[in-house]
């Protein structure tokens, strides 16, 4: 029987961890043995420590992809706040914080994958005008120990529609808190460091 989708995500990961953990108790029996003390259940422990706490970082990364960066020239064109056609707005959303900044964060518009995001870095695209659902979500574990969100805005002709996106922390779930940015040259300033990640066509 196959495993299944959710499950083969995860295999790469419990693999991992179990072999860390295999390796690193034989290695500390081994040195514990060859001093000649008695190290009891210490490298067992230890290894199981290591591997667990690997797999489960592994595992909370496995919806994380390798994000392409943005050509020079599309990033000047998004800090210039220029839309692809003058007839749209631009919508540009950018990612910060320390908390669960290398798992990536599944960017959608009215259920269209754009880009995913790791802290710090930002991606934009062309809007038409009138009104959309922004979505912010994360794959692996990583998406079951966060919330989901779903931010609405309306676009009009040559808008520069800027949201910051942060991770907070939570007793039984984090929180993804979006923010909406003012879009002037504080915000160019904020961008100019951050890598861009090229959207989706």
């Amino acid at each position: 029987m196959n495993a299944s989708p959710v499950m083969s995500k995860y295999i790469p990961a419990i693999a991992v961890g179990f072999l860390l953990a295999f390796v690193i108790s034989a290695g500390l029996a081994f040195f514990f043995s060859s001093v000649g003390a008695d190290a009891g259940y210490l490298p067992m422990m230890v290894g199981g420590f290591v591997g667990v706490f690997t797999a489960y970082i592994m595992a909370n990364l496995a919806g994380t992809k390798l994000g392409k960066a943005a050509t020079p020239e599309q990033k000047q064109a998004v800090l210039d706040f220029r839309p692809q056609f003058h007839d749209q707005a631009l919508l540009i959303v950018y990612r910060e914080g320390f908390v669960g900044k290398a798992a990536g964060m599944d960017l959608s518009v009215d259920d269209r994958f754009v880009a995913q995001l790791k802290s710090p870095r930002f991606t934009a695209i062309s809007v038409s005008p009138g009104g959309h659902q922004l979505s912010m979500a994360f794959g692996g574990l990583a998406g079951k120990q966060n919330k989901p969100t779903l931010e609405g805005f309306i676009a009009a002709p040559g808008d520069v529609i800027a949201f910051r996106a942060t991770m907070q922390m939570g007793m039984m779930k984090n929180r993804i808190v979006v923010e909406r940015i003012q879009s002037d040259d504080a915000l160019v300033q904020r961008l100019r460091p951050m890598i861009m990640i090229e959207p989706e066509a």
